[in-house]
């Protein structure tokens, strides 16, 4: 009896394309990702192409699961082709393949790197319900009123477990300039964004009181249902009489903010 064919799985594309330096072979700085005879530690160099929260480990220590072991050397630098693995108190990938780091190679992928960076902002920016440009009155917990003062809460309501990848949502008082995408009926807007550094968090945009720039911005009972249960106790509105006079808006990519004196990214996507 003939056996059945079997569809071959297409093979997984590369997410995370970078320039590294072999530090230590058969180990791992991730728990999670025990070392055998093809992990290694290696020195994320250059990033040559990756999503946001990729990109941020140039110049750190990964745990990379090699394709091929063989006639690999501490020391040696490789350009690697790799699919997420594993995120903890750093990362691991998986390598689909490496190859010698010519040097050259590099300039070739260069301009791809700032491609794809573009494109994830005009994604985020069509997918928005607001895009502003304006000025960081001021910054406060969320569930604190204008003044400054703790806005009462239901019984039970600050017992939320918080875990250790908590965000620490925080409220920016947004001074509305000019509208760019959407429409505006206040000339001022709330924009909550997690404050926390964690690896989950840390690429997100940090506001604080003074700053200036673009903001690409969704509306906050959008992403309710994206967001980690510990924001459950910052529900839209809870921000006391201020909230009574603007919207409410969520940021947490770091496409989603520019400020004034960078070129590029929402800049060009307003003035073409």
């Amino acid at each position: 009896m003939r056996a059945k064919s079997r569809k071959k799985a297409p093979a997984p594309a590369a997410v995370f394309v970078f320039k590294g330096t072999i530090k230590k072979l058969k180990a791992s700085n991730v728990k999670q990702a025990p070392a055998n005879d093809r992990t290694a530690i290696v020195t994320v160099n250059q990033v040559i192409d990756a999503p946001a929260n990729l990109a941020a480990y140039e110049g750190q220590d990964i745990t990379v699961e090699l394709s091929n072991a063989r006639n690999v050397r501490v020391g040696q630098r490789m350009i690697f082709y790799a699919t997420g693995w594993l995120y903890a108190e750093t990362i691991a990938v998986r390598s689909l393949r490496e190859e010698a780091d010519a040097g050259e190679a590099i300039t070739r992928h260069v301009d791809a790197a700032g491609k794809r960076a573009q494109r994830e902002t005009r994604a985020h920016f069509d997918d928005a319900d607001l895009v502003i440009s304006g000025r960081v009155e001021a910054v406060r917990l969320p569930g604190v009123d204008a003044t400054g003062k703790k806005k009462a809460t239901a019984k039970g309501g600050s017992s939320t477990r918080v875990s250790e990848h908590d965000p620490k949502w925080r409220e920016a008082i947004i001074d509305v300039e000019q509208v760019h995408k959407g429409s505006l009926s206040k000339r001022r807007v709330i924009v909550r964004f997690p404050s926390s550094t964690d690896v989950a968090w840390r690429r997100a945009p940090k506001f604080e009181a003074g700053q200036q720039g673009y903001f690409i911005l969704h509306k906050e009972n959008r992403s309710a249902a994206r967001r980690p249960s510990a924001s459950k106790k910052s529900a839209p509105g809870s921000s006391g009489s201020a909230a009574a006079s603007a919207e409410t808006y969520i940021v947490r990519d770091p496409h989603d903010f520019q400020h004034y004196n960078e070129t590029g990214g929402i800049k060009s996507l307003i003035e073409s």
